[in-house]
């Protein structure tokens, strides 16, 4: 669904947006990777899949399901519904599942659209700690994106893929919260410095 999806979508959006990537091999293309970005646009999941060379399983907020239309559409596409302020046990090992099985999974760091001009500002409010957690469990490295774009026909759409991120000094641990926004700051940190590249 995804192959299909990127054939639809492509040469409409490279028409429409001028897209700007760097870093694009950034992206392991084998084994679990934790895909993790800012979040400006309904438009970021679509661009990121269609820079991506893996298809990805993104995870979504739950709300989207409850349109029956949507939902085979969206479990074709391999989007996991999580409760954004308080992820189910299940949408946790779905997503840890999927990375054990050498998959990739995209997240948005702040869970929510957040047009925010400096990301190294943001605090533990902006952000959702639970990225590291699915990092540890899934035993699987962070790739950061950032993300930049207004969105409107023929502006540009900036791609900045940084290197991943390992927490393999954490697998097999059972950690704190405190722990896990520790390096969820980090994630965040990344994210920063993309921002800040020319």
């Amino acid at each position: 669904m995804w192959k299909f999806a990127r054939i639809i979508a492509t040469p409409v959006y490279r028409l429409i947006f001028r897209f700007r990537v760097t870093g694009r091999e950034n992206i392991p293309l084998e084994g679990g990777v934790v895909l993790c970005a800012n979040h400006i646009s309904n438009h970021d999941a679509i661009v990121i899949g269609i820079v991506s060379p893996r298809d990805i399983n993104f995870l979504a907020k739950q709300e989207l399901f409850k349109y029956k239309i949507f939902h085979g559409f969206l479990n074709r596409m391999k989007i996991i519904p999580v409760d954004r302020d308080k992820p189910g046990l299940e949408s946790i090992k779905r997503g840890v599942k999927v990375l054990k099985n050498g998959e990739a999974m995209g997240i948005f760091m702040q869970g929510q659209r957040i047009r925010q001009k400096n990301l190294k500002e943001s605090d533990s409010a902006d952000y959702k700690a639970g990225v590291a957690l699915f990092a540890v469990q899934g035993k699987a490295p962070v790739v950061p994106i950032y993300l930049q774009s207004r969105y409107l026909p023929f502006s540009k759409v900036i791609i900045r893929i940084g290197k991943p991120i390992s927490f393999e000094e954490y697998y097999g641990k059972k950690l704190k919260h405190e722990e896990l926004e520790v390096m969820a700051q980090q994630i965040m940190a990344a994210i920063g410095d993309l921002e800040e590249q020319k």
